[in-house]
């Protein structure tokens, strides 16, 4: 049974504006309200707010309300101001909150979610501190664990990096499906209200275009228990050695075009990465991962000694 769906896709590709419709579908054709708390949490509280308020808004439209006039009976005006919750005249509440407070799940069943929707909890910002990206993931661990009975959830996401919790959503679990669209693929627009015309001036113009579907070109050296492979020649389910020097096996492999690329020579050897790809140094007393476009000449790169691989 399939209880949770995680839809990373490309920025502006209007999964939140889908999502929205979808909850606004699920609270109105829901005619036996076996969804009756519907949660929304995001990294920050003003967007998860606009959330709820919009979906509010969409619900007392007049074209809503002429299909479904119990939602509302009496309220007919929409909202400018955000609000954190509504609760309709069948029973049905949604709330928004945030992914950095505390999520633990009520003692009592009817207190639990029935659904919760996680959107934008990962930036740039919150992956510069590990400690940070946990408490994170932990906090919607807590809330998902937390779900009513038979309770489902939604991650809608765009930014995929090692370091971050959508990568590992991306991991595979029963009851999961992932859902990963990029903006292009094999040099053409996965979606048509974007022309490559279009794509490429977004390209140009982006500071990190490639990150979330193009980590390192074809040709490019990965270290597997056996040696040194070609990345294109990995397939799903192939075993590669980790930053952690253990074996983890490929779940999935996303292609795109990328400009943004940079070479890094590491004791003669040369690797080409995109400028977001987390690379780990040692500055100073400190090992950190650090995007490859801030690394200097200074840093040291942590490389795996070859031949001493832990299983």
């Amino acid at each position: 049974m399939l209880s949770s769906f995680v839809d990373i896709v490309f920025r502006g590709g209007a999964k939140t504006t889908r999502t929205k419709l979808l909850m606004a579908f699920v609270i109105s054709n829901d005619l036996e309200h076996s969804r009756k708390y519907l949660k929304v949490l995001t990294e920050d509280g003003s967007n998860s707010k606009q959330i709820v308020t919009d979906v509010y808004n969409m619900l007392i439209s007049e074209r809503v309300r002429a299909y479904y006039p119990e939602i509302f009976e009496k309220t007919t005006e929409k909202r400018e101001e955000t609000m954190s919750s509504f609760t309709t005249a069948t029973g049905v509440k949604m709330r928004a909150g945030t992914v950095g407070t505390d999520q633990r799940g009520q003692l009592q069943e009817d207190a639990r979610p029935d659904f919760i929707w996680f959107d934008d909890f990962e930036t740039r910002k919150t992956l510069r501190s590990a400690v940070e990206t946990k408490a994170i993931f932990d906090n919607m661990e807590e809330a998902r664990t937390g779900l009513s009975k038979d309770g489902g959830s939604v991650y809608t996401c765009n930014y995929l990096s090692e370091r971050g919790n959508v990568h590992r959503l991306v991991q595979p679990l029963p009851g999961r499906e992932v859902l990963i669209v990029p903006i292009r693929f094999k040099g053409q627009p996965l979606w048509d209200a974007y022309t490559m015309a279009e794509i490429n001036r977004i390209e140009a113009a982006a500071d990190d275009f490639a990150g979330e579907y193009l980590c390192v070109k074809p040709d490019t050296l990965v270290l597997t228990k056996w040696g040194w492979k070609t990345i294109a020649l990995l397939r799903v389910g192939d075993k590669v050695v980790t930053h952690l020097n253990r074996e983890q096996k490929i779940l999935r492999i996303m292609q795109s075009n990328a400009n943004d690329l940079l070479d890094i020579t590491v004791n003669g050897k040369v690797v080409t990465i995109t400028k977001n790809h987390p690379v780990l140094v040692v500055r100073g007393s400190t090992k950190d991962w650090v995007p490859a476009g801030q690394l200097t000449v200074k840093d040291f790169v942590c490389v795996i000694p070859h031949g001493k691989l832990k299983v």
